[in-house]
Order: C-alpha cells, then structure tokens, then sequence
C-alpha cells in the first residue's frame, strides 16, 4: 500500500471519487456533489492519497491549523472498501497530526460514517447542528493523540 502527498494532478480524480461515493446517495446526494478538492486545498491542507497501481484508491485531507486541526475528508473509492485502505489512511493521517505536536483531530462526521471513525478509537463529543452545506446534524468526534 502506497501513501503519498496528493499532486494537482490528482484533483479531479479524487473530486470524482467523492462524487461516486454510496456514502451521499440520497438525501445527502446534493452535498456530496458539491464536494471538490482544488488546487487551493492542496496549498492549505495536508492531503495525501494511497494508489495502487498507479490508480488512487483513497485519500484524506487534514485541516492543520497553528493551534488545531480536524480531519476535513477522507474517502476509500467504493470498490476498494474493506481492504484496510481506510484503516491506512486513519492511520497516516494521525501520526501526521501528532508529527505537528498536536493533542488531537476534531472530526466532524458525515452520518453513515460514524462507525468507522468510533472503530478507529474516536470518541463522540457531540452533535454539529445543521448548516447550509449539510442540512442535517452530524457527530462531532475527537480522536487523542497519544504522545
């Protein structure tokens, strides 16, 4: 399995696997599709895609702030799902934010993904209210740093 920092080059691609993800089939299909990753976002975030064969099969994006940071996305393309690549990336994404000297990553969860960040040792710290991005309550989670 292969991490690396996502290129420009990848933008599209990714922007793609976030569009045909089942994790915004419907109700949440509008938000979904209005997710991008841009050039800007590379420039401003820690974002770093695990490929095999070339091909990326998943990718996060870690908001690194001076005081804190929160996990802005993370996606595995539906078809390579349950092979650990989301797992991986969990993984990575934590010891990049404890290489940074911080105590913790603030996730802010899509619904149907609550799960797996509960499985990767994050705990719920309470609900974000509805906004016009995603019109629905979403789990607010905290996952320590052990140092």
């Amino acid at each position: 399995m292969s991490l690396r920092p996502a290129a420009a080059a990848d933008c599209t691609a990714l922007t793609r696997m976030m569009h045909a993800s089942r994790a915004y089939d419907g109700a949440y299909r509008a938000h979904g599709l209005a997710l991008r990753l841009s050039r800007e976002d590379l420039a401003r975030n820690v974002v770093r895609v695990q490929e095999e064969d070339g091909e990326p099969r998943g990718f996060y994006s870690l908001i690194a702030g001076p005081d804190a940071c929160e996990l802005d996305l993370i996606f595995v393309a539906d078809a390579f799902q349950r092979r650990g690549i989301g797992r991986a990336l969990f993984a990575d994404m934590a010891a990049t934010a404890r290489a940074r000297g911080y105590a913790g990553v603030l996730i802010v969860s899509h619904p149907p993904a609550a799960g797996f960040y509960e499985r990767m040792g994050a705990r719920q710290v309470g609900i974000e209210p509805p906004r016009v991005s995603a019109a629905w309550p979403r789990p607010r989670f905290w996952f320590a740093l052990e140092r």
